[in-house]
């Protein structure tokens, strides 16, 4: 208990660290030229630092964007806007503050006349947290969103193929990783988003072995699953259920028109090894990374689109 309180303690450091960074860059173009300006004799930011500066905030804010909507339609324009908001955001944080601090709290806090530079490290202690946190809600909001979009029902979504018209799913095959709504294993009737390899296909259903990214080394009924030829992007490593019934997945509850990838070869083994019967009537089924050549290019960027359409 006291290791696990430990542990929370340092990712709370870090995740705090991590976002005090982020306001720092974001706020590059501000606070450089404010504390050079601060100095004695004063100096100045001049020939290409400024835009150079701004470069540093703009591709932060630029990658904050496209973290934050990673796994959901890529759009040059909605990554544009969504950067635009961001920056706004962090202008607004720091107008705010500079509001709220002065002059009434650094003259409080400081005997006059106050010094420059002490003012400007006051200032800029309470502006990169407010910039800091204000892209860290932004963040959330975003994935927040993204969640709720993936999460939609599949009647009305488009296709990435072929933007505005209905598209025609693809029925879900052996071998493959969807996203789709998995019921708990407790037969609650409950159910919730995870990728998922389909083992076995029905009438009405498909057979899945669940996959989450929670580390899952102690438990004997699930293996390490290689990101090979699925999840290219994430960098997380993952964890597939195995020699467990297989959970049933009516085909309205797959979230997307197209599988997100094959299951690895080594996996897929596995799977044949731990649910023989599933295989009694299929003894030559090819593995499933032959089935597809692997995504390159421009499909490879737009393969974590959530889309679908009726079913």
């Amino acid at each position: 208990m006291r290791r696990r309180r430990e542990q929370s303690c340092v990712l709370t450091v870090a995740l705090l660290l991590k976002w005090y960074v982020i306001g720092y860059l974001l706020l590059v173009p501000v606070v450089v030229p404010g504390f050079m300006a601060a100095q004695s004799p004063p100096r100045h930011v001049d020939g290409p630092a400024f835009p150079i500066l701004a470069g540093i905030s703009l591709l932060t804010a630029v990658v904050v964007t496209w973290v934050a909507g990673r796994g959901q339609p890529f759009r040059w324009w909605l990554l544009s806007a969504r950067t635009a908001v961001l920056l706004g955001l962090c202008a607004a944080a720091v107008a705010l503050t500079r509001s709220q601090v002065e002059p009434g709290a650094l003259r409080a806090t400081m005997e006059e006349p106050a010094d420059p530079y002490a003012k400007r490290m006051v200032t800029s202690m309470l502006e990169i947290p407010a910039v800091g946190l204000a892209a860290m809600v932004f963040f959330l909001v975003v994935r927040w969103w993204g969640r709720r979009y993936s999460a939609l029902p599949p009647r009305g979504r488009q296709s990435a193929d072929r933007p505005g018209r209905p598209s025609r799913p693809t029925m879900p095959e052996p071998g493959e990783i969807w996203l789709a709504m998995v019921p708990y294993r407790e037969g609650t009737g409950e159910e919730s988003q995870h990728y998922c390899v389909v083992v076995s296909c029905h009438e009405r259903h498909a057979g899945v072995l669940q996959i989450t990214s929670q580390n899952k080394d102690a438990r004997r009924d699930h293996i390490r699953m290689p990101n090979d030829g699925w999840d290219e992007v994430s960098g997380k490593d993952h964890w597939m259920e195995i020699g467990v019934p297989l959970r049933e997945v009516s085909y309205e509850k797959f979230l997307t028109v197209s599988p997100q990838g094959q299951c690895p070869a080594t996996t897929w083994a596995q799977i044949q090894a731990a649910h023989p019967t599933e295989f009694a009537d299929q003894p030559d089924q090819p593995e499933p990374a032959m089935v597809r050549e692997p995504l390159t290019g421009w499909r490879r960027l737009t393969r974590h689109v959530r889309s679908s359409s009726t079913p």
